[in-house]
């Protein structure tokens, strides 16, 4: 698939040129891969459950107050994981998410060009999508990657509504069921369907189709194997507010860069829609909504980063700018064709440094020596973990091991029990009192929490140490003393047997 049909006047290479120079871009800006926090608990939730030989609905990990029953929205995504990784290996969930990645970027091309958007524009926005985008397909492999691939089809299958065809709206029900049991962002269909019909309503065109699609989408979600609760655990995840996720932060948690370019993103879409007049953009519903819920939650900016490439270009056409861009582009057409071409091979070059067939399990992101440490010495009981390493400890020591929390925030946990993790991590007021009152028998320290320096104190011994973390436990456990402090620890993906 090419970027457009190049214009006479734009030459071959240079049309080229800026289609391999976005591509990699896109390649180099999610070229180091790390394995995701969620799919630890996601692949270990299939692991029990094939030994139990039915899908859990009581939580196995925790030693704390979970929901009952329990609610796994990416059940989907942690089946293909584990089945990827057990017949192919952890380099199969590189090739996922590369390939979810590069669908998503074909899809939005694909909607842009229906929507006839020149080549020069595309390209000129591609950076700037990608750039907003790749923190979505950084580690591998998230759920959402797939709610990201969906929603670009999506919207390229709404795009092909505009024009008249209709056949989308059944391959629209067959995946759709795949989709609401991969991950919950099934509700973006939803969302983008019934935005599309007001805004086709408001423009005098069919809807009534319409209307049947939304009634079967909304009846195709019992095709889930968690019958009426999965509604209830709809109600609870789409309302509930998240104050200690930091991803469903507003996006100026992300620093002056990416606040910037959102900004800049934001400013040009209205600047294009006002020249171009909002009978002659379509889909500005779809933006609209997906700016807004950018702003307040930087987990859905991605969502915003597709939807702004898949129309943007087109509105961008009609303005004195864009029109502008086109010119200089077909006038400079030898020049930019060696700027796109260096372009490519900086970003190749960066990525190959970064090591994209490398699954990495960072250490200081995951407590790889002190699973490692528990692991050697038997350790049995109750470790106390904070909100992004319970599930790597679940999936590397369950059974002999249960945790206080992990990152499964909507699914399994209540609020009071998240919050009482934080306040101890944070060392908010009282945080004592949760070593006085937990079951623990262990606690895990990240060394770059507030709680780390107090814990001498307690009279907790510590019984290993690491660059990193740090483990404590109850006074007289028979855990004996390891310090790793020098010696840096290396992970590897790895997949411990049923």
């Amino acid at each position: 698939m090419t970027l457009a049909q190049p214009p006479a006047a734009i030459s071959r290479r240079l049309h080229y040129a800026m289609l391999l120079g976005c591509a990699a871009f896109l390649f180099q800006s999610i070229s180091y891969s790390f394995v995701d926090i969620d799919l630890w608990h996601q692949m270990a939730l299939i692991r029990e459950s094939l030994s139990a030989h039915h899908l859990l609905t009581a939580d196995p990990y925790a030693y704390t107050p979970t929901l009952h029953p329990i609610t796994d929205h990416e059940w989907g995504a942690g089946a293909v994981a584990y089945f990827a990784v057990l017949w192919f290996g952890g380099r199969a969930i590189l090739l996922l998410k590369f390939l979810l990645a590069f669908a998503t970027a074909f899809a939005c091309l694909r909607c842009a060009r229906l929507r006839n958007s020149d080549s020069c524009l595309l390209a000129l926005c591609a950076p700037i999508a990608i750039f907003l985008a790749h923190l979505g397909f950084l580690a591998a492999i998230r759920a959402q990657d797939y709610s990201f691939c969906l929603t670009a089809l999506w919207l390229l299958w709404l795009e092909r509504d505009r024009a008249g065809n209709r056949l989308w709206t059944i391959a629209a029900l067959c995946i759709f069921p795949l989709w609401l049991n991969l991950h919950a962002g099934f509700v973006v269909a939803i969302a983008l369907t019934a935005f599309h019909a007001i805004e086709q309503a408001l423009r005098r065109q069919p809807v009534f189709h319409l209307v049947p699609l939304l009634a079967a989408m909304v009846l195709e979600i019992f095709l889930n194997p968690y019958g009426l609760e999965y509604f209830r655990f709809l109600r609870r995840a789409l309302f509930m507010h998240r104050p200690f996720s930091a991803e469903w932060g507003p996006v100026s948690d992300l620093g002056f860069t990416f606040t910037a370019t959102f900004a800049i993103a934001l400013l040009i879409a209205l600047y294009a829609a006002v020249s171009a007049g909002w009978r002659r953009a379509p889909g500005i519903f779809i933006l609209a909504a997906t700016a807004f819920q950018a702003a307040f939650h930087r987990k859905l900016l991605p969502l915003f980063a597709i939807a702004w490439f898949c129309y943007l270009p087109a509105y961008l056409e009609s303005t004195p700018p864009g029109q502008w861009w086109i010119a200089f582009c077909r006038r400079k057409s030898s020049f930019l064709s060696v700027a796109w071409t260096a372009f490519t091979f900086i970003c190749l070059f960066a990525a190959f440094r970064s090591q994209p067939w490398r699954l990495n399990v960072p250490s200081f992101l995951y407590p790889v020596g002190a699973v490692h440490y528990l692991d050697q010495r038997h350790f049995s009981g109750n470790l106390m973990t904070p909100f992004r390493t319970g599930a790597y400890v679940s999936w590397n020591l369950y059974p002999a091991v249960k945790v206080s929390l992990d990152s499964r925030y909507e699914v399994a946990y209540s609020n009071s029990v998240v919050q009482t993790a934080s306040a101890f991590y944070q060392a908010h007021a009282n945080w004592q009192s949760t070593l006085q009152d937990s079951l623990s028998d262990a606690v895990l320290v990240p060394l770059n929490t507030p709680v780390a320096p107090l814990m001498p104190s307690t009279g907790w011994p510590r019984v290993y140490a690491d660059p990193s973390f740090q483990i404590y436990a109850r006074p007289g456990s028979p855990l004996p003393p390891d310090d790793r402090i020098s010696s840096p620890v290396n992970g590897v993906f790895s997949v411990p047997p049923l």
